[in-house]
């Protein structure tokens, strides 16, 4: 005697259901690392360590490493830092930049060290290659934010860059630097 497993769906056999589980649960678990339920999740670590994404802005994918949304928005703003590296040494004023992107558009780029020393940001440049990899989003052409590290005492810091979307979409980017 044989026995057939069938569907509990008609018409859709038992490898096709399996396989629309898994698109579905991969499905759920990229929405669930992309948001946050809790407001307070600046205040976790990074999900393996406070380092950057590696990624090149024209292969980067929407959740960059690194990047921690904030809120319950279901698109967060995502980005990348490209400047400064991921433990370098910087001297306080050395230019540093990165891009944002976000289905609204982004509303504001702000930059906080732990002590919450804060730095300008220029927003609005552009960006080598990321309007040709996100051409469909709202100023890809001008993704580009930059800043000069903050005035800092001499030892290891942290930077968070908070991407801030047009919908209330926020995103934060933290890079550990040593100042000199």
């Amino acid at each position: 005697m044989t026995f057939t497993r069938k569907s509990a769906i008609p018409g859709i056999g038992a490898t096709r259901l399996l396989l629309v589980l898994l698109v579905a649960v991969a499905v759920a678990v990229g929405v669930a690392c992309q948001k946050s339920d809790n407001p307070q999740a600046s205040a976790a670590p990074e999900p393996t360590t406070a380092s950057s994404t590696s990624t090149s802005p024209s292969t980067s994918a929407p959740a960059a490493a690194g990047a921690l949304p904030v809120g319950d928005v279901a698109k967060p703003p995502f980005g990348f830092l490209d400047s400064p590296k991921e433990g370098a040494s910087v001297k306080p004023g050395t230019w540093s930049s990165g891009w944002a992107l976000d289905d609204s558009g982004i509303a504001d780029v702000t930059v906080r060290a732990e002590d919450g020393t804060t730095s300008l940001v220029a927003r609005n440049q552009s960006f080598p290659g990321v309007a040709q990899a996100y051409p469909g989003y709202r100023n890809a052409d001008k993704a580009g934010f930059g800043f000069p590290v903050p005035k800092l005492s001499p030892g290891a810091h942290t930077l968070t860059v908070t991407l801030i979307a047009r919908d209330g979409g926020r995103t934060e980017i933290r890079r550990q630097i040593r100042v000199p």
